[in-house]
């Protein structure tokens, strides 16, 4: 009976300290909190024991059932945003790029002057026109580079403010179930009954308002650094980087196809 009550301990404290912010490093401290407390209890009532062992466990993955779904949908909203802006740029450096090939085209088109007299001519009088060109190219580009990366700043900051939320939530749901814990391992409360309905899931990202970030640092709860539970949105990204590239270069290639032909 022992062995199986530390067990579920174990794995219980363990889905508790898996986050790794400061506010939940304390899953060594509550370990030798729940194993004294409930040492005399093991001996005088190993039933009552187990059955709060038994249903907390499931209360515990629960609240990081939670967590995470609520942690993914701020993660999938910026990656979301992130691509919609990337996508509302495209017509701009679509158009950078054709004013940049016929200027650089017309130049080329130099070489197949008569003569190098010719050639030479061309060069020298249309050179610095396009040069103005390619010139006003790069200061738009700069201009653009710039108002995307704030758009950008915006979304991520955005998501650190959703993603530290829900962690907060987390923070405050699993506490009280860990207080409620205690109360059936001391007696003071019965063990609840058990049903196969689970605690429903959040379907919204909680948003992040100034007053619940007002009422929330009102707790007792220091300030939490959230760790992203799920990394596969990483490869995601580069999946997509990689296909917004192909299509850039295969719009590239029909563009020279056209001013070629």
């Amino acid at each position: 009976m022992n062995s199986h009550l530390i067990a579920i301990l174990l794995a219980t404290v363990a889905i508790g300290s898996s986050i790794a912010n400061p506010s939940l490093l304390s899953g060594p401290s509550r370990i030798m909190e729940i194993m004294s407390a409930t040492s005399e209890m093991q001996r005088n009532n190993p039933q009552l024991a187990a059955a709060c062992f038994n249903y907390y466990d499931g209360v515990f993955k629960n609240d990081w059932s939670i967590y995470e779904d609520e942690y993914n949908q701020c993660v999938d909203k910026y990656e979301g945003g992130h691509k919609e802006v990337l996508r509302q740029y495209d017509s701009v450096v679509w158009d950078l790029s054709n004013s940049t090939f016929d200027s650089c085209m017309f130049l080329l088109d130099c070489d197949n002057k008569n003569d190098s007299q010719k050639a030479l001519s061309c060069y020298a009088v249309e050179g610095p026109k396009y040069a103005k060109n390619l010139t006003a190219v790069g200061s738009s580009a700069s201009v653009f580079y710039g108002s995307l990366g704030q758009e950008i700043e915006q979304l991520a900051y955005t998501r650190e403010l959703c993603c530290n939320t829900s962690a907060r939530n987390y923070e405050v749901r699993s506490g009280n179930s860990y207080e409620a814990f205690q109360s059936c391992m001391a007696g003071l409360s019965p063990v609840p009954v058990d049903t196969t309905t689970s605690r429903p899931i959040s379907s919204t990202s909680p948003p992040p308002t100034t007053q619940q970030s007002t009422t929330q640092s009102s707790s007792s709860a220091p300030q939490i650094t959230t760790v992203r539970p799920n990394q596969s949105s990483h490869i995601e990204s580069e999946v997509r980087s990689s296909a917004n590239n192909n299509h850039r270069l295969a719009r590239k290639l029909e563009s020279i196809y056209r001013h070629v032909v």
